[in-house]
């Protein structure tokens, strides 16, 4: 019920409107064509579809996408297993060692561990993460969290490509006030001076300029996963990723078959099968992104 007046709903309990007590009207029967105000209740923005939000379902559903996702966790399976493996078996040989060992003799136990980046495991769940949003079909859009993953790891990048640069700028500032200071002293090397101060020299500046590529690397591949994000979000379309990307790849995959030798001469077994499982998941990256690229550049050749 609603008061003729004034048209407030009437209280439940029966009492008059609160104008009738005001202006000495209390009728509360409401007219034949009279109709309660409307009420308005907020309503989520819709995000309109485009075709770059179909492309990007389609490319990180294909098998390919899945392949590259897939290779990448067996690779860092069988790196993490191989380098546990090898831990133990260098404890194994130092404790023989020290049993051997008499008492009262120095001896230093020193063994490397490679441990799993950060980095790549914050990769491989962007991975993820990215090909379970995409089979989804209740909805035509995507999650973000796999590339929001990406610029974390890009960031991480970026953060230790500038401390390195910045102590290496560190270490040649002081190295170079020390032999201007004591231009005769004795290195360590088995070489004059210098020699030694050249070699030293010419290792810093290739240290710096991988270190300041490596940087503007990663500056600009940030750029492209916030560029995707967005297309994911709205609908815009993508960067294409650059063509350094995939020869850093191919790059990397010359690195692990030289690896690969090395660990067969040496005859660390155990260690191949990661190299193999790297060599192959690179291969599929390299495979993914050209056919990424190659979609950004059917979207633009078309008529979006």
């Amino acid at each position: 019920m609603y008061c003729t007046n004034c048209g407030r709903k009437l209280p439940e309990d029966g009492s008059p409107c609160i104008c009738g007590a005001q202006n000495g009207n209390f009728n509360t029967q409401p007219p034949q064509n009279f109709q309660a105000p409307p009420q308005y209740y907020a309503q989520p923005p819709v995000r309109p579809v485009t075709p770059v939000h179909g492309m990007l379902k389609r490319f990180a559903s294909s098998k390919l996408f899945f392949m590259c996702a897939l290779l990448f966790t067996v690779q860092m399976v069988v790196s993490a297993v191989s380098s546990v493996i090898e831990v133990f078996t260098v404890l194994q040989n130092q404790a023989y060692l020290l049993e051997r060992t008499p008492i009262g003799t120095n001896f230093n136990v020193e063994f490397n561990v490679n441990i799993v980046p950060v980095q790549n495991i914050l990769v491989l769940i962007g991975l993820w993460l990215l090909y379970a949003s995409a089979k989804k079909t209740d909805t035509p859009f995507m999650s973000t969290a796999g590339v929001t993953l990406f610029k974390v790891t890009e960031i991480l990048q970026i953060v230790g490509c500038g401390i390195f640069c910045g102590m290496l700028l560190l270490i040649g500032l002081l190295v170079l006030l020390a032999s201007s200071g004591a231009p005769n002293v004795t290195n360590y090397t088995g070489l004059p001076d210098n020699i030694a101060i050249l070699i030293m020299g010419v290792a810093f500046v290739v240290g710096l300029v991988l270190g300041v590529l490596l940087l503007l690397y990663s500056v600009k591949m940030l750029g492209v996963w916030t560029s995707l994000q967005r297309a994911i979000q709205v609908g815009v379309l993508p960067k294409k990723l650059p063509g350094y990307a995939l020869a850093l790849q191919g790059f990397s995959i010359f690195c692990d078959v030289a690896a690969m030798i090395a660990f067969f001469v040496l005859n660390a077994w155990i260690l191949i099968p990661g190299s193999l499982c790297s060599i192959a998941a690179r291969v599929y990256v390299i495979r993914c992104m050209a056919a990424y690229n190659r979609e950004v550049t059917g979207m633009e050749a078309g008529p979006f």
